[in-house]
């Protein structure tokens, strides 16, 4: 998994089709050991806060697609099926990927908290982040959050 930020490349759309600039926005969790997940996207630079609903959606519901099962800290969730690490099912998605984690770092113990970081890269080069160290039982619901630390416009001059 990559760790450092996307970029905008010659070929990245500039505008929307409604004529909004659009920013590069990364979404980044990282775990006390240091492993990052991230996802990105072009989003418009118009209503921003409800734009990057769809964004802070990929993130996992817990932290187990990073890292280990749940290590005793209290969980918002109660059913059990939102743990992914007491998926029964060996050959699913999340479950190969964590063990091969675990195959490559060693088994651990719990995490307690991941980082959340949500980046705005505009085609000018302006950057704004913001950041949010969350539950590591919460991590979809909390990181929701930032939205609260954006703007609905990002102004290219900061």
């Amino acid at each position: 998994m990559s760790t450092s930020w996307p970029q905008w490349r010659q070929d990245s759309p500039e505008l929307s089709s409604e004529g909004h600039p659009f920013l590069l926005v990364t979404l980044r969790m990282t775990v006390p050991s240091g492993r990052k997940w991230q996802q990105y996207r072009f989003v418009e630079n118009h209503d921003l806060r409800s734009r990057l609903v769809p964004l802070l959606g990929t993130l996992p519901l817990s932290h187990s697609l990073l890292q280990e099962p749940h290590g005793g800290q209290p969980c918002r969730f109660s059913d059990p099926a939102v743990r992914l690490w007491r998926d029964d099912d060996s050959d699913r998605w999340p479950n190969t990927l964590y063990r091969s984690f675990a195959e490559a770092d060693g088994p651990r113990r719990g995490l307690g908290e991941v980082t959340v970081t949500l980046r705005l890269h505009s085609r000018n080069g302006f950057v704004r982040e913001v950041s949010r160290t969350v539950s590591e039982c919460n991590v979809r619901a909390d990181g929701q959050l930032l939205r609260t630390q954006v703007p609905n416009v990002v102004q290219p001059d900061g």
